[in-house]
């Protein structure tokens, strides 16, 4: 095995994401693409955000996508436009990035959380079901890591208990369970393209997805202050509409994320073959052996935090996504929850340890990982 140096001569660092390097695979398309749309002089909404909101749209087989200003803004007018008010009760996952229990909450409305699986991180739609009361009105399942919750069982439980279903896809860009995208059985989904996602903007952006022509509707009033027609406004809304900039670098972007996806699930093989076996290193199951993008690729270890700091001292940078779960958060405190509530999340929460993945790891690399990991917690 070659492995990479640097010109002193020491193994080059790995990083969880490589920017520079999608940007040379880019070549001059992505400058010219910001120079073009800088000329313009049309720098909110128009022609490249209608063509991201269609063609992201199509990629996930739904009617229409509404460009937003950031993940976190999708997920709120998201929840605004399905019809959760203040005081309503919104299912989610302990176990995600806060934003997604935080925008339930910054609209008044109450997050209620349940359990995750065990295999998968991903919210058990069991624990979903006893979470259920008389104030519920929504779901919000998180496809964490790249792959899809389970939405078939997800679905048939919101529509037995008539609530509507929102998807927080902010890590699963051209993602599939069993033939499903998101937003195809979901009322609506979220998505981010903050820089490090598989598909990112050159800053902050977002956008929702949904079949439903009402909800399009909402939601493009929603993002622009309530108004569907200039200095006419129906309702109370907010500013947050895409800059056309970030729709530009995304509309180079778009057309290679499927082969960015297919090196993703590359890479995620490599390590499946290295850690098979291990007692050690144990990898999160696949919902499906098709369609994960994998966002991140994640394993469970024993005596996490050594290995995380281990791996940095060989130059190698992992990721924890999440050391803490929702619930044991400072800002979780009047949610009524506490230690033990969620007892799948906090294991996780202990031993989930995030691997370098991007589409431009060098085989090399991947090996390199697998051997040091695996020499720490074994060796």
């Amino acid at each position: 095995m070659s492995i990479q140096v640097n010109t002193q001569g020491t193994a080059s660092p790995i990083a969880p994401v490589d920017l520079a390097a999608e940007r040379a695979e880019l070549g001059p398309a992505l400058e010219e693409a910001l120079v073009r749309t800088l000329r313009s002089g049309q720098y909110v909404l128009g022609p490249e955000v209608e063509a991201l909101e269609r063609d992201f749209a199509n990629l996930h087989g739904a009617r229409h996508g509404v460009g937003v200003g950031s993940g976190t803004d999708a997920l709120i007018v998201g929840l605004k436009a399905l019809g959760v008010q203040p005081g309503d009760g919104v299912v989610t996952s302990p176990f995600t990035f806060f934003a997604s229990a935080g925008a339930i909450a910054w609209i008044g409305a109450r997050p209620v959380l349940a359990d995750v699986e065990a295999e998968t991180a991903l919210l058990d739609p069991a624990r979903a079901a006893e979470a259920i009361d008389e104030s519920t009105r929504c779901i919000l399942p998180v496809h964490l890591y790249g792959q899809l919750a389970d939405m078939r069982a997800l679905r048939a439980l919101a529509d037995e208990s008539d609530l509507t279903l929102l998807e927080d896809a902010a890590q699963a860009h051209g993602a599939r369970r069993d033939g499903i995208a998101p937003a195809q059985l979901g009322d609506a989904a979220a998505f981010s393209f903050y820089p490090t996602k598989n598909l990112g903007a050159a800053g902050e952006g977002g956008m929702v997805l949904t079949n439903s022509e009402e909800t399009d509707c909402r939601l493009r009033r929603l993002r622009d202050h309530g108004s569907g027609a200039k200095y006419v406004h129906e309702g109370i809304g907010t500013n947050t509409r895409l800059q056309a900039m970030q729709a530009a670098a995304l509309n180079v972007k778009l057309p290679h994320l499927g082969a960015w996806n297919d090196r993703r699930r590359a890479v995620a093989a490599r390590y499946d073959a290295g850690f098979e076996g291990s007692a050690a290193v144990r990898p999160l199951a696949r919902a499906c052996e098709q369609g994960h993008v994998f966002h991140q690729y994640t394993v469970r270890v024993d005596e996490r935090d050594r290995a995380v700091e281990s791996l940095r001292a060989a130059g190698i940078f992992s990721g924890v996504h999440y050391p803490l779960p929702v619930h044991l958060q400072e800002a979780a405190r009047t949610w009524g929850y506490g230690p033990g509530d969620f007892p799948v999340a906090e294991a996780l929460a202990r031993e989930v340890l995030c691997l370098p993945i991007h589409p431009f790891l060098h085989p090399d690399q991947v090996e390199r990982v697998i051997e040091t990991l695996l020499g720490i917690l074994e060796g």
